[in-house]
This record gives C-alpha cells, structure tokens and sequence, in this order.
C-alpha cells in the first residue's frame, strides 16, 4: 500500500488506473475526512468493482454528514446484492444522518427484505422521530426480520410516537 503525507498526492492516486494506490488513496482522504472528495468517492460507489466501492462507501462514512451529497449514489447502491458493501453503505448513512432519512424510509418499501431490515437499522441508529410512521408501517412486513428490526428502530428512537407505534403494533 501506498503511504500519502497530503491529500494532494492521495486525490492524484485517486485519479490513476493503479488500483491498489487508488484503494490506499480513498483509504487516506476518508482518514481525512476530505469532503472535496465526496462527489468522485460517491461515483465510485456508482461504478467501480466491488472491492473499491466497499472502501468508497467506508470513506464517506468517515466524511459523515459533509458526504450529504453523495445520498443518492449510497441509497442506489444500498439495493445491490453484497450484504459487505450494504453493511458499509448503511453505517455511511448511519454517519450521514439525519438527511439520509427520506431515501432510508423510502428504502422501507423496497421489494427486497434486506434493504427493508438495512434501512430500519439505519433509521433506528440515526434516531429520527420523521422515520416513525414508516417504520410502524414496517411492523406489519411479511419478513419476520423486517418486522423485528422495525421494532428495534422505534425501540431506539423511543419517542412517545415510537412508544404508540409499539404498542398499536
């Protein structure tokens, strides 16, 4: 692996066909929160091969809620097949917050149990009382783990709306 003393060296290995000094460079600008970063980290996300759009996905988590842009390539993204590359997609949004929360319960009605059981665990995580009528929604799911998770998430935000939804659930 590549070291870098600045984000300069690391945003030039970025841009080169070198894959390995790529992975070390978004490695580096997520250690440094570079939020310059987020829109071609957010691209990788979109496109490259699995391996680096784990660790693009990683680095915006650690960019947290300066990644805010990079939203719609995440929840894109959160519908893919890899259960590795959702779990680092769903703590990005976790570290994201509260903006992620639209697209997350957007997420809620997805066909797919696990970007359902990603999304509450999100929701739940991030803590926003806006997630809870969806989440109530989600008690209902015909996937036992969406359910469970649901309860879980309005456990965590345990708001008197969450307590309601709980108990009417």
């Amino acid at each position: 692996m590549n070291s870098f003393e600045t984000v300069d060296e690391a945003w030039q290995a970025l841009q080169t066909d070198d894959a390995e000094a790529r992975a070390a460079a978004i490695v580096f600008l997520g250690d440094s929160r570079y939020a310059p970063a987020v829109p071609q980290l957010a691209e990788l996300v979109r496109q490259a091969d699995p391996g680096t759009r784990y660790l693009a996905a990683k680095a915006l988590g650690q960019i947290g809620d300066e990644a805010e842009a990079a939203l719609p390539a995440l929840l894109a993204a959160l519908r893919g097949d890899d259960m590795f590359l959702r779990a680092a997609i769903t703590g990005a949004l976790i570290k994201i917050g509260p903006p992620a929360v639209p697209g997350l319960t957007r997420a809620l009605f997805d066909p797919s149990s696990a970007v359902k059981r990603a999304a509450c665990k999100a929701l739940g995580r991030i803590g926003s009382e806006r997630a809870v009528p969806a989440l109530k929604f989600s008690l209902r799911d015909g996937n036992e783990g969406v359910r469970r998770f649901a309860r879980e998430a309005l456990e965590r935000i345990d708001s008197p709306a969450a307590r309601a939804a709980l108990n009417s659930g």
